[in-house]
């Protein structure tokens, strides 16, 4: 089967098993509270619900090791309840008023109510990852929810970097990495290793499923980094150069920083023109930061494809299916 067909198969049962489980909790004194949570996850009319790429990471992780991806579900929901927690309050703190082309929660419903969502989220998420217990074992649920709670702190860890950064103008690229590898990477590598757990596999597999993920992550925001700079709108669906416009410290504003002077002295001025903007992107790349930030994506990228040689030296459908996800995810053009 390829990654298309097993999306088919996978997703719409991991929309069926998130939905259920938001049902089965206890809202009957709060209908507001579960009204918000749908309509986050986007199970409203018009909603939209985001392509779900981080369960489907977990369930092919665990068929790749020849294990029914049913006995990962929870470690599935788990991790994108998570990942919807952090948004909620990704956008509260980014004063972002639109995700998936509507209102955020704090938008709609204030920035108190938002947060309360978030929380039952968070609590969600440590809910669903005990149902291992009943797939699994005891053990494998005690461990799972241990490497969550983990993660979670790993994330708050890179989102506190990443908001520190904003009045911080000398950052190191040591800097930058711990604050993608907690922000982006630790929770594509808690998917990876919750589903090969869940199918039972030994400690060195389960690190070198984590290391995947970090690379991937690391890979994945790099290339994000490249294209909120150089990329084309009508594919990234941003303005060009829109990292720039909202001073957002990403890896190539970082080398920009620290090699160019004439980026240096314009950075800091607001309400840049569209001829300042184009000055300011000629300068990075004339001090090399696009060339920079496009070695280290592709250092990243190869880590992250060595990890998977290792982990699936002969591939079936499975494997093959997170290669090709792999691929979709990091060969995007520059």
């Amino acid at each position: 089967m390829t990654l298309s067909d097993l999306q088919k198969q996978l997703i719409p049962r991991i929309e069926a098993e998130l939905q259920a489980f938001i049902n089965a909790q206890d809202f009957f004194e709060t209908p507001l509270l579960k009204q918000m949570l749908v309509y986050h996850m986007g199970w409203m009319a018009g909603g939209s619900s985001g392509k779900r790429i981080r369960p489907l990471l977990c369930l092919l992780c665990t068929s790749a090791f020849g294990t029914d991806p049913k006995i990962a579900l929870p470690g599935a929901m788990a991790v994108e309840f998570l990942h919807n927690f952090t948004l909620i309050h990704d956008d509260i703190e980014d004063s972002s008023q639109m995700r998936h082309g509507q209102p955020t929660l704090w938008s709609k419903w204030g920035v108190p109510q938002a947060i309360n969502a978030g929380d039952a989220l968070f609590s969600i998420a440590q809910m669903a990852v005990l149902g291992l217990s009943q797939t699994c074992d005891p053990s494998i649920a005690a461990r799972g929810a241990l490497r969550l709670n983990q993660v979670c702190l790993h994330l708050t860890s890179g989102q506190h970097l990443d908001i520190a950064f904003e009045r911080d103008e000398k950052i190191s690229l040591e800097s930058y990495l711990a604050m993608v590898r907690g922000k982006t990477g630790a929770l594509i590598a808690l998917c990876g290793w919750l589903g090969g757990l869940a199918a039972q596999q030994d400690t060195h597999i389960l690190d070198a499923l984590y290391d995947f993920g970090i690379n991937l992550g690391l890979a994945f925001q790099m290339l994000d980094d490249f294209l909120g700079i150089w990329g084309d709108p009508q594919v990234t669906g941003k303005s060009a150069a829109s990292d720039i416009l909202t001073h957002k410290k990403t890896l190539p504003i970082i080398f920009g920083l620290k090699h160019s002077e004439p980026f240096r002295s314009k950075w800091t001025k607001n309400n840049l023109s569209p001829y300042q903007i184009h000055e300011l992107t000629r300068d990075l790349k004339t001090c090399g930061a696009q060339d920079y930030v496009k070695e280290q994506a592709q250092e990243f990228t190869y880590r992250a494809f060595k990890s998977l040689e290792f982990l699936f030296p002969r591939p079936n459908s499975y494997t093959k299916a997170i290669i090709e996800l792999t691929e979709n995810l990091l060969h995007r053009d520059f």
